[in-house]
């Protein structure tokens, strides 16, 4: 069995187990074959897991399930709505069509609530996983799971050990702590996903969105303790937003100097530090301090002559916090 059926069955069993009435509607799994026959309308390659998904359930109809969200927080789709669902997105209006890809590449929803998505993306022939992203009502595209097994075993293992849980009045509600844990068991890679994303896209598109993109990406992460590993690609990265810092045309430097503090490049924050703008020179120093980078408390104080007011009371902050931290 693979690890994504397995992972479907602990959450079968879990739900049967204890809320039943949960999935008592789910609908059953389809053959390979008429699983083929659906995704073969597709004008994209996706990979093994939706089928292995789809033969497991086939989950709603787009406008037909009505509290069944077993997949926090969302539902199932059924395949001929996630199918008919993603040919829209692609015959759309082409900035319209634009939004709905992840680098470039058309994605297919698996899951839904109320306006939002769940989509796993475009695959190539050798591929047999592809990244989970979240499409939110206002069509924002974030990083969610490195793939599709990984969100479910995320799922399976959260339900099992109390990070999610039924309330008393039937909703699905969340133990921060638990979750992360199993968030972090499993999604340890997806930090690199989110650097590759950015390198791909960020020679055709230089703007702040995507800078944003990153930093959404990596806030998220970070939020359930994924550590990001120094190796060539977060360089890579770090050099590249460096280059964008100094460049004098680029008026956006502060969600750059977010980003660096998500990625704990200390270096390239204390080169910030000497930034003709205010506002990147304030965040850097600030960063610093949230991150306990006690290497550059030198180079933070020597901000406390500086001449505009929003950098002194950043410094003040980036201080506290070092005091506050030892």
């Amino acid at each position: 069995m693979s690890d994504i059926k397995d992972a479907l069955t602990r959450i079968h069993y879990w739900f049967k187990e204890n809320h039943p009435a949960k999935i008592a509607s789910l609908a059953s799994g389809l053959s390979p074959l008429e699983i083929d026959n659906v995704l073969s309308t597709l004008s994209f390659q996706v990979s093994k897991e939706v089928q292995e998904i789809y033969e497991w359930s086939n989950g709603y109809p787009m406008y037909g399930c009505a509290d069944d969200w077993i997949f926090y927080p969302m539902f199932l789709l059924s395949l001929d709505s996630a199918v008919s669902e993603a040919q829209t997105w692609v015959e759309e209006h082409e900035e319209i069509a634009l939004m709905y890809k992840y680098a470039g590449k058309p994605v297919l929803p698996i899951c839904m609530s109320d306006v939002e998505f769940l989509a796993v993306v475009t695959t190539d022939d050798e591929q047999t996983t592809s990244p989970v992203i979240h499409i939110s009502e206002i069509v924002e595209i974030s990083l969610r799971y490195t793939n599709l097994t990984a969100m479910m075993l995320t799922l399976a293992e959260s339900y099992e050990t109390g990070g999610l849980f039924i309330d008393g009045k039937g909703y699905i509600e969340k133990d921060e702590k638990k979750y992360a844990a199993a968030y972090r068991k499993y999604n340890s890679g997806i930090t690199d996903l989110a650097l590759e994303r950015f390198l791909k896209i960020f020679p055709e598109d230089s703007s702040w969105q995507t800078v944003q993109l990153l930093h959404n990406d990596l806030s998220m992460s970070n939020s359930y303790g994924i550590e990001i590993p120094t190796n060539n690609l977060k360089n890579k990265v770090v050099n590249t937003l460096l280059n964008l810092l100094q460049d004098e045309k680029y008026d956006s430097g502060f969600s750059v100097v977010l980003v660096l503090e998500e990625l704990r490049a200390v270096d390239a924050l204390i080169q910030g530090l000497q930034h003709p703008s205010k506002w990147v020179r304030s965040r850097s120093a600030f960063a610093l301090g949230k991150i306990k980078a006690f290497e550059a408390v030198e180079f933070v104080s020597q901000l406390l002559e500086d001449p505009d007011p929003v950098v002194k009371e950043a410094v003040k902050e980036a201080l506290d916090m070092f005091r506050n931290q030892r």
